[in-house]
């Protein structure tokens, strides 16, 4: 055979592989390495581009043959730049080899667009994988050191120590409730004030003398005392105006409210004995005859 037609098929031989590839990847689909070297195992860090028409998505396929024993660890969102009728897709991963020696991994996308799904091959990158063992090393697992001393431990007279600690504040406590104790059990006392001789008014002592047997008569009577009571101190024409109108002088003429509304409601209770024939039961009878005479005392 002629030496040129040798060269020729030689140089043919050469180019089918790459027009090969550049028939399954574009021209901008491509794998850079940081290093075309790393260590069994190591993170290695890689950015995968590819092309695909615009609105297509593009996703890694890891684990194929084709990736010749290089395994994906980790992947970031990738970033898109559309470019007319097609999109460039960048990935920033994480690989690991895991077979030893000079190897080539081409990895594998499935692009997807509308209802097609085409897997595309990248073109093959060449990488030294180094071994971590290094020729003469063994392949057993050496036995872990033993255990040894270091300063700092804890002394062993740190637990019974905050066990004392504990049991004298527990004392000290008692002692201080001990202490509190007897400080309040010896303090001078001061004599039980006697009770005040509160006066009886005269209407009131008969209204109380009938208020189980004569209700009506009472309630007048403790009503006229009211009355009475509130005239002189106020000024006003009590026995003249109703339980009502007394009440809402009272609240115009300054009168705290509530204390208005306690004698406007006993003068309706009166009224309501007196007039409408209503019998409170005797604890109501002695409650309202209570309350008329807090009122009637406050001013005198």
């Amino acid at each position: 055979m002629p030496r040129g037609v040798l060269i020729a098929l030689l140089a043919c031989v050469a180019v089918l592989p790459g027009a090969f590839a550049a028939a399954q990847s574009p021209g901008e689909d491509r794998v850079e390495l940081r290093r075309a070297s790393a260590l069994l195992g190591e993170h290695l860090s890689a950015t995968i581009r590819v092309t695909a028409p615009a609105g297509a998505v593009v996703e890694i396929a890891p684990g194929g043959p084709s990736w010749a024993g290089v395994e994906l660890v980790t992947t970031a969102s990738p970033s898109v730049v559309t470019r007319g009728a097609e999109s460039l897709w960048i990935f920033e991963v994480k690989v690991a080899p895991l077979l030893p020696g000079d190897i080539t991994f081409a990895p594998t996308v499935v692009i997807v667009s509308g209802a097609e799904v085409t897997t595309r091959t990248l073109l093959p990158v060449p990488l030294t994988v180094l071994p971590t063992l290094g020729p003469d090393d063994p392949l057993e697992l050496t036995p872990l050191p033993p255990p040894a001393a270091i300063e700092g431990a804890e002394s062993p007279l740190l637990r019974p120590a905050i066990a004392a600690g504990a049991v004298l504040s527990v004392a000290l406590l008692c002692l201080l409730a001990w202490l509190l104790v007897r400080r309040w059990m010896r303090r001078p006392r001061r004599a039980a004030a006697r009770p005040a001789v509160v006066q009886e008014l005269p209407g009131l002592q008969a209204a109380e003398a009938v208020i189980d047997t004569d209700p009506v008569s009472a309630y007048r009577v403790m009503s006229s005392v009211v009355k009475a009571e509130l005239a002189r101190r106020y000024g006003l024409r009590a026995t003249a105006l109703t339980s009502n109108e007394l009440r809402r002088r009272l609240e115009d003429g300054g009168i705290d409210r509530w204390q208005a509304r306690l004698v406007g409601g006993l003068l309706e209770e009166c009224d309501a004995v007196i007039y409408a024939g209503y019998r409170p039961a005797a604890e109501r009878r002695q409650a309202d005859l209570t309350m008329a005479r807090e009122i009637v005392e406050v001013g005198a």
